[in-house]
């Protein structure tokens, strides 16, 4: 359960982040790329939230606190960009805000990327201390 979660929680998350994004951002016009990947976010972060509790009880469930708890804490912080973050964004880009839309975007892609580093750190961890 803890690997069932883990391996497609760590490789969507490089796979959104390293592919998906720039793919879109590349081949379709600003005014286009921009709506198509906020529309993805939701159904992204569902898929995030669900991984990493899959994975976080499986490590409940092995005894394995330390990776129980950062999984969570992805599942916490997923749940703000989703809930407060993207919204908050949304609303910075409707009002024209332009600097402050690009801090918080840039914060949220620190988030972004603190989560995926978690997630491999855990599964090469998990990999090489697990027999």
């Amino acid at each position: 359960m803890a690997l069932l979660g883990l391996a497609p929680l760590a490789g969507g998350m490089l796979f959104f982040g390293t592919v998906m994004a720039p793919l879109v951002f590349q081949n379709l016009a600003p005014a286009v790329a921009g709506p198509f990947i906020r529309s993805a976010f939701p159904l992204f972060y569902g898929f995030v939230v669900i991984c990493a509790a899959l994975s976080a009880c499986g490590f409940l469930l092995l005894w394995r606190i330390a990776e129980a708890a950062l999984l969570f804490a992805i599942v916490a912080a997923t749940y703000w960009l989703w809930f407060w973050q993207l919204p908050h964004l949304d609303a910075l880009r409707a009002a024209g805000n332009t600097a402050t839309f690009t801090s918080g975007h840039e914060f949220s892609v620190w988030v972004y990327g603190a989560e995926m580093f978690s997630a491999f750190g855990i599964l090469i961890r998990f990999a090489l201390v697990t027999p």
